[in-house]
């Protein structure tokens, strides 16, 4: 079962290098503008998501979730951070159809972040594929990942880098 979790670490490294590679491929590139309303609605979506996320976790974990509190924050934050790089791929994918280089990326990284949420989402598949083996260095791994979105993905709106046209 330790390849579960070599799967998981080279899978998370592959997911970040495309969400770094797309970032920067689109830099120089205009959005599409028939497509700027959903592109708005997603770039909303990922931006008020930490938030909503928080407010809604914190209430589940004090009333409804109280068992397994380990493994319930560190699979939130795990899941959180491949939703929010799944909201990304389809929002780029979106932006910059046109240049294949981005359509490529895109497609694959919608396609590895869709296979890592559909095998961690469910509770037990994660506790027995993650927490079980790494334990309390999953908290880490989701942070890191939250941490690496947000900073590289404002750091891009903060220069007016998503520019749609």
């Amino acid at each position: 079962m330790k390849e579960g979790i070599t799967i998981l670490y080279v899978g998370l490294i592959i997911i970040a290098y495309l969400f770094f590679y797309a970032q920067r491929a689109s830099l120089s590139l205009v959005a599409d503008s028939k497509l700027q309303l959903p592109i708005k609605r997603m770039e909303m979506l990922i931006a008020f998501a930490p938030f909503v996320s928080v407010v809604v976790f914190s209430i589940l974990f004090l009333t409804v979730l109280k068992g397994q509190l380990a493994d319930r924050i560190s699979h939130a934050l795990i899941v959180f951070s491949l939703w929010i790089f799944f909201t990304y791929f389809i929002k780029t994918l979106f932006g910059y159809w046109k240049n294949k280089n981005i359509l490529l990326v895109t497609f694959v990284g919608i396609l590895l972040t869709l296979y890592f949420i559909i095998q961690l989402t469910p509770l037990d598949n994660y506790t027995k594929l993650v927490f079980l083996k790494i334990g309390n260095f999953s908290f880490i791994i989701g942070i890191v990942l939250i941490i690496l979105f947000y900073s590289n993905y404002l750091h891009k709106r903060k220069f007016g880098f998503a520019r749609v046209n």
